[in-house]
Formats: structure tokens, C-alpha cells, sequence
């Protein structure tokens, strides 16, 4: 089966001068690629929230120690990911914020050849072809999100929030399907 592509950013924190600290994606048979970034890499990048790394679990040091360099990184999702292609996430400016500071650090061109676009869209289309009422989607909606984390079980972390879109995704398809 193939699925829309997928990626969640971890981040220093949500301030205007976060940047990222990992990145997880998904190809289109939902195959997740993830990395920790190396914070040290950059200079500008001093931005911490200890109450962040609460959240995710990752501290400065583990990226230090596991991370990858931003230019590294901008090139492995350079290859992997297509000029224009959509790629979907469900933290929408933030995500695209975070893209952006990898891509202005690590790249030559200071942004990304792909497209974030929001994965609320692809899985609300997909429930539109068995509800009609807006309403009664958006509910459904909800109840989907609260199993597909169930199935995930985990969050806040890259790979593991990737893994919650694609659960997502399945169900409502499967809704959408009639199966």
C-alpha cells in the first residue's frame, strides 16, 4: 500500500529563535527515517527550554553526542525527498518554521525543495468520502486521532509522531473506504 509522506520536528523549544533537534520522515510505504541534529553545529543556535526537553526526553547533550550536522541532513532529505513533493505534518508553522532553520543552516539555498503541507487536509478528505456532515467528520476525526495514539502509544519524538500520522492516516482510509 502506499501512503502520502509524512514528518514531525522536535525542537529546542517553541520561541521564535528554536530550531530543530531531530527530524523524522516517512516514504510512500511507510518506512520512517529519523535523525537527531547536532545543535553544536550552528552558532546561532543557543535557544534551550529545559521544560522542552521534559517533553521530548532529548537533552543538548544526546544531541551533541548522536546528532548529525544540519548540511549532512539538508542533503540525506535533498536525495530522499522530491523537488515540490508534499510532505505532510500536523505541526503546521512550527514544523515549517523548524524545516527552515535546518534548511537556512545547512543549505545553500536557505530553504527546502518540498512543500509542508498540513496532514489534518489528507485525512479530513479521505472521512469526506463516507461523512458528509462536517460536524459528524470532525468528531470522527477526533475519535481517530485518540486510537491511532493508542496504537502508537508513545509521543514526542520524531519517528514515533510520524508513526502516529501514518496509524492516522490508515484509519481514516479504512473509514473512507467503507471497509
Amino acid at each position: 500500500m502506499m501512503y502520502p509522506r509524512f514528518l514531525d520536528v522536535e525542537a529546542s523549544s517553541l520561541e521564535a529563535n528554536s530550531y530543530p533537534i531531530e527530524v523524522a520522515w516517512s516514504d510512500h510505504l511507510g518506512n520512517i527515517e529519523s535523525h537527531l541534529i547536532n545543535p553544536y553545529a550552528v552558532d546561532s543556535w543557543t535557544d534551550w527550554d529545559y521544560e522542552a526537553q521534559k517533553v521530548h526526553g532529548i537533552s543538548r547533550k544526546i544531541c551533541r553526542e548522536h546528532g548529525v550536522h544540519p548540511i549532512w541532513l539538508c542533503g540525506k532529505m535533498d536525495h530522499l525527498i522530491a523537488l515540490n513533493e508534499s510532505i505532510y505534518a500536523d505541526g503546521g508553522s512550527f514544523d515549517e518554521h523548524w524545516i527552515d532553520q535546518l534548511y537556512g543552516a545547512g543549505s545553500g539555498r536557505g530553504f527546502p525543495k518540498f512543500k509542508i503541507a498540513s496532514s489534518d487536509s489528507i485525512m479530513i478528505q479521505e472521512l469526506r468520502k463516507m461523512e458528509k456532515s462536517v460536524t459528524k467528520r470532525l468528531d470522527l476525526f477526533e475519535e481517530l486521532k485518540l486510537e491511532a495514539r493508542s496504537i502508537v502509544g508513545e509521543r514526542h519524538r520524531a519517528r514515533v509522531d510520524v508513526q502516529y500520522l501514518i496509524e492516522l492516516f490508515k484509519l481514516c482510509q479504512s473509514i473512507g473506504s467503507g471497509i
